[in-house]
């Protein structure tokens, strides 16, 4: 394996605290992530992110996304499809040198990393969900890959229902065959991306082994234009306009992608990667809430003095800056992890708990130091408070991630 310390891309976000009196929380990425020349392709594919973010300000702009009827999913997907940012973050095989997976998930980080900080974040829930979530758990099916990586078609995982949460065992949607047909009814909830969404990956009940020899959740594929689909957003304090509930009525299954008693077993084995990415990103929010909240206590003045020069605001953001550096630490090396096909369930499980317990953390002190500026809708601190209650629930929820820690 390629040692990854230099083929992992620079987060370019650690905060190095200086506690005279003049506090510098500039960058100084640690020198084992440090990235290479320009002429290096992973320096060329970060350069690319960042003037595709600059030269698309209508798509990543903040307000955008904060209005439920708005967000513009499809067309930031369909851009960087176009741009071949997507493609580029894949695991193509007929590369040569480094280990594909490596240099995918290298540029994965690149991307999030760079959209943590675009549209105050909004943005990167949506390409994460794509690329991450449905795009990978279609990896071993090329008929559907090439307009995803091409960002001509959307998807989506409609796994979780209105009343089981993060419990799938007891799913009430079931795929049955009617007529020679395999079809799937039931309702699906708060799934990301389903108003965008042109194919669903519907996780459904198969009591009677319609699927397969045995019984149990299978993983489907169902077109929304397919019929018997009905997809409504749902509003929410957080991740606005980005998730929605599904309606499952005799709905076609396009394909079956794991059969009964091999759906959950697939899903099961997907979070690993999931959960890790989800850290990274987490992890990267918080890191550029943290930018903000001290270029505001920098600003801000109370009883005629900035508020950074206050010594309990310095050792605040002294706490939060190691903190910030110790949670990406963790999750970089969960990327290595998966690149050497050895991340368990259970370490990626304390990626994602810490990095939602930190990405909450970082957002309340700060919205506390921004004072009633931070209370506003659209500030970076109120906003990450919002999205990062969405996200402790996305991909598991902090107590599934303790049960998961928990057996090891």
């Amino acid at each position: 394996m390629t040692d990854t310390r230099t083929s992992l891309p620079n987060p370019g976000l650690d905060l190095d605290l200086d506690l005279d009196v003049d506090v510098d929380l500039d960058p100084d990425p640690d020198p084992d992530l440090r990235r290479e020349p320009a002429s290096n392709p992973d320096q060329d594919y970060a350069d690319r992110v960042v003037a595709f973010i600059d030269a698309h300000p209508g798509l990543v702009a903040a307000e955008r996304w904060e209005e439920p009827a708005t967000p513009p999913v499809r067309e930031l997907i369909a851009a960087l499809g176009a741009a071949g940012l997507l493609r580029d973050a894949w695991p193509d095989k007929g590369r040569v040198g480094r280990s594909p997976l490596c240099l995918a998930l290298g540029r994965a980080i690149q991307l999030h990393t760079a959209f943590a900080r675009a549209g105050n974040g909004a943005p990167g829930a949506a390409v994460l969900t794509h690329l991450e979530v449905g795009t990978r758990l279609l990896a071993h099916h090329p008929a559907h890959l090439d307009g995803l990586l091409d960002g001509t078609t959307t998807i989506s995982l409609a796994a979780t229902e209105p009343d089981g949460g993060s419990d799938l065992a007891g799913l009430s949607t079931t795929v049955r065959r009617v007529d020679g047909r395999l079809t799937v009814s039931g309702q699906k909830w708060f799934i990301s991306n389903a108003p965008f969404a042109d194919l669903l990956l519907v996780l459904a009940d198969d009591p009677e082994q319609a699927t397969g020899p045995r019984s149990g959740p299978a993983l489907l594929l169902v077109a929304v234009a397919g019929g018997g689909v009905r997809v409504e957003s749902l509003a929410g304090s957080g991740h606005t306009g980005l998730t929605g509930s599904i309606v499952l009525d005799d709905a076609p299954v396009l394909e079956v992608l794991a059969p009964a008693g091999q759906g959950l077993l697939t899903l099961m084995r997907h979070w690993i990667h999931e959960r890790v990415m989800l850290s990274v990103r987490m992890t990267e929010i918080a890191a550029a809430v943290l930018d903000d909240a001290v270029a505001g206590a920098r600003r801000r003045r109370t009883f005629g003095a900035p508020l950074l020069t206050n010594q309990h605001v310095r050792f605040l953001l002294a706490e939060l800056s190691a903190e910030v550096s110790e949670v990406r630490s963790a999750a970089l090396q969960g990327v290595r992890l998966l690149v050497e096909g050895s991340c368990t369930a259970a370490y990626a499980a304390m990626c994602k708990y810490r990095a939602s317990v930190l990405l909450r953390r970082v957002a309340d002190e700060s919205l506390q130091l921004a004072g009633a500026d931070g209370y506003r809708t659209g500030h970076p601190a109120e906003r990450a408070l919002r999205d990062g209650l969405g996200l402790a629930l996305a991909g598991g929820t902090d107590e599934l991630m303790l049960m998961q820690i928990g057996r090891g």
